[in-house]
């Protein structure tokens, strides 16, 4: 089993400690047993004691008899044993007989040796049969220290060492384990249809790999799953190993990254080496990006490791064939901070986004989450799946447990719409808080700002309508709009600005009804500051801005550019807002109807809405918003109009020779200089103007 510098410290204590104790539990019972075999001591000589001493039932005595013995200069001999603290007594009784005694004392024996020999006695001291003195312990300990200090001492450098010499310390070896073919199937995915194309084909590379060899093609080495969180990803890659029937390892990016440089290039090596050994094999590598960022931004330590274990993974995916049978599957959220050279041809050659599932793939995806699990009959999957646009499939597996959670908690035996839109409910905005005690300025405050959302979506052209409004506390969120999203990529500049519209119709409504704006639209205000800003800079929305993205030139624009940028933002927003409270003003109506019926039910669905709206004042919902470009009427100019060159100068004609050697001889007085006469054609166009001079010999 692999340890690391750490683990190996603590069991070498742990053995040392060990050993200390089993000695010293080992030294103690050798003490004991020796103790229990001791013979008591024998008595005297019989020439010089006497008729054998009689020993009597209990030859124990107290301190204060051993006092008045040694008071009465009555103990001829004594034997005292330091370890157990007691005194061995020869005494004399009447007719010169003596017997054998022995008392308990406390602390040091100094001060009784020194009694019983000013009392004549002949004293003795011993330690106990079988014990160890006192000092060979004391030394034992000593060395047991010594030892220990020693070996600590020894790590240290040794870790130093390794350190210094650029090599590692800790569990060189991939966190990866070797799992058996997962039981999951391209049957269990679903919501991602093109992505399981694309990776069927290493499947068949995997399984039968002869018929891309007869036409001479190779098996990528290399495959990146990308793509916003939850999406599937982790299991597309079972999937295939499942599919292909394969060995599966599964590793995270940040698993190769540490401390020490050397480590992480280590753990490469040692996990490509189990992935070859196992083949056929699929190696998963989630969070690519904790390891595979661009090179070249950072500094020493942390970023060289990262570096040196980027290195490591680009020459491993180099050395792969078609002939290993082993294939590299990643994921990574951020594939446009991965390093060039691992997405160029022959590594990871296959880059397959897997994007949030459309209405089909959610309708599928909550089919394989709610398989198995007893639906009543009122449910409908088709309109939730309709409802629940932007979920990943992470997200739907949660709404799915969740209504099962808010099921079995109200002990009944079926999951029921209510129970999923519930649980929606939960999985956007989390659970509902029935604790929280609102007054009734409160409620009504926050049912128009809830109504100005929903009748915002219903005056505009493109923004979708409002599936279910509601005033119940949940989360952060005093109230709450869903809307039902359709499945677009591409927005115009007219839904942009109807999402900002939207997003403030909340405070516009505050703003209608009340003529003040409280604190409930902080998150609205963030949304629509967003949305303005990535319209300016990163869309192309703004004519002051041209057709110039500045998302990748954030610090490298000037003041001026910056200040033009929140100038255009300010103004779109505002003008969002300018119309979310025409919208109203003359919806006002409408407005209060909504608001009415929030306040009496605190849940709103989508025909709920319709028939509070119908019954406003015939229904009427005109007008509705204007056409918008996100243009402004008289935009500020970021850049000024150049103007047209002016015309190159023409260059001075070069002087004649005959010219330059006339004014040399003229200046200098030596020649004769005399006119030219004009010619004939010039003379006849001239006004009797004197000719141009020529040189003379």
């Amino acid at each position: 089993m692999p340890t690391n510098p750490g683990r190996k410290l603590l069991i070498t204590i742990a053995a040392v400690v060990t050993v200390m104790l089993g000695l010293s539990t080992l030294v103690n019972a050798c003490a004991g047993a020796s103790s229990a075999t001791a013979t008591p001591t024998a008595a005297a000589p019989a020439s010089m004691r006497g008729p054998a001493p009689q020993q009597p039932d209990d030859s124990t005595i107290s301190y204060t008899e051993l006092s008045d013995l040694i008071a009465g200069r009555r103990i001829t001999e004594a034997t005292i044993d330091t370890t157990r603290g007691m005194a061995e007594l020869t005494v004399k009784t009447e007719g010169d007989q003596t017997e054998e005694r022995r008392s308990f004392f406390a602390g040091e024996p100094d001060k009784l040796v020194d009694r019983l020999s000013a009392a004549g006695a002949d004293v003795t001291i011993r330690n106990r049969p079988g014990q160890i003195p006192w000092a060979v312990k004391l030394f034992m300990w000593l060395l047991l220290g010594a030892a220990l200090v020693s070996i600590l001492i020894g790590l240290q450098r040794r870790q130093t060492r390794q350190q210094g010499d650029g090599g590692v310390s800790g569990d060189l070896r991939s966190d990866a384990k070797l799992d058996a073919a997962p039981t999951i199937r391209f049957t269990d995915v679903a919501g991602c249809d093109e992505v399981v194309e694309e990776v069927s084909e290493f499947r068949e590379f995997l399984v039968d790999p002869a018929p891309f060899r007869r036409l001479g093609a190779k098996m990528p080495s290399g495959l990146i799953l990308y793509g916003p969180p939850g999406t599937g990803k982790t299991l597309v890659a079972k999937a295939l190993a499942g599919e292909a029937g394969a060995s599966f390892f599964a590793v995270s990016g940040s698993d190769f990254v540490d401390r020490f440089v050397g480590m992480g290039a280590s753990r490469i090596r040692d996990l490509f080496k189990k992935a070859r050994a196992a083949a056929p094999a699929i190696i998963f590598i989630d969070e690519l990006d904790a390891v595979g960022k661009k090179r070249g931004d950072g500094t020493a330590g942390f970023d060289s490791e990262r570096e040196q274990t980027l290195n490591q993974l680009l020459v491993e995916l180099d050395g792969f064939n078609s002939q290993e049978h082993v294939v590299v599957v990643a994921a990574t959220n951020r594939l446009d901070t991965l390093d060039d050279a691992l997405l160029r041809s022959g590594r990871f050659s296959r880059q397959v986004q897997v994007g949030l599932p459309d209405k089909d793939g959610r309708r599928r995806i909550l089919d394989v989450h709610t398989k198995g699990k007893p639906l009543d009959e009122d449910v409908d999957l088709d309109r939730l799946a309709e409802v629940t646009a932007s979920m990943s499939g992470a997200t739907l597996a949660d709404l799915v447990n969740e209504a099962a959670i808010m099921a079995a908690r109200a002990k009944r035996s079926t999951i029921t719409q209510a129970d999923l839109e519930e649980g929606q409910l939960r999985a956007v905005a989390g659970p509902e808080k029935k604790n929280r005690t609102m007054s009734e300025e409160e409620r009504e405050l926050i049912a128009y700002h809830e109504s100005g959302h929903v009748l915002c979506a219903e005056l505009s052209a493109e923004h979708e309508r409002a599936q279910r409004a509601t005033i119940k506390p949940r989360g952060q969120a005093g109230g709450l709009a869903l809307y039902g999203q359709t499945d677009r990529a591409i927005h115009s500049a007219q839904y942009l600005h109807e999402r900002m519209l939207c997003a403030l119709g909340g405070r516009a409504a505050e703003w209608v009804r009340y003529g003040k704006v409280s604190t409930s639209a902080a998150n609205d205000l963030e949304q629509v500051n967003r949305i303005a800003r990535q319209a300016v800079e990163e869309l192309g929305f703004s004519p002051a801005t041209g057709q110039i993205t500045l998302s990748g030139a954030r610090g490298q624009v000037s003041d001026r550019t910056r200040e033009v940028i929140d100038g255009e933002v300010e103004r779109i927003v505002a003008e969002a807002y300018a119309e979310a409270v025409r919208l109203l003003e003359a919806h006002r109506t409408q407005l209060d109807t909504l608001a009415t019926a929030l306040l009496g039910s605190e849940d709103l669905s989508r025909m709920e809405i319709v028939t509070a709206l119908a019954a406003a004042d015939g229904g009427e919902l005109a007008p509705k918003t204007r056409a918008k470009s996100l243009a402004p009427t008289t935009a500020p100019a970021l850049h000024r109009p150049v103007p047209a060159p002016a015309p190159a100068a023409q260059p001075a004609p070069r002087p004649r020779l005959r010219d330059v050697v006339t004014e040399r001889l003229r200046s200098s007085g030596r020649r004769r200089v005399r006119p030219v006469p004009a010619p004939v054609a010039a003379a006849q166009g001239s006004d009797g103007a004197p000719g141009a001079e020529a040189v003379t010999s």
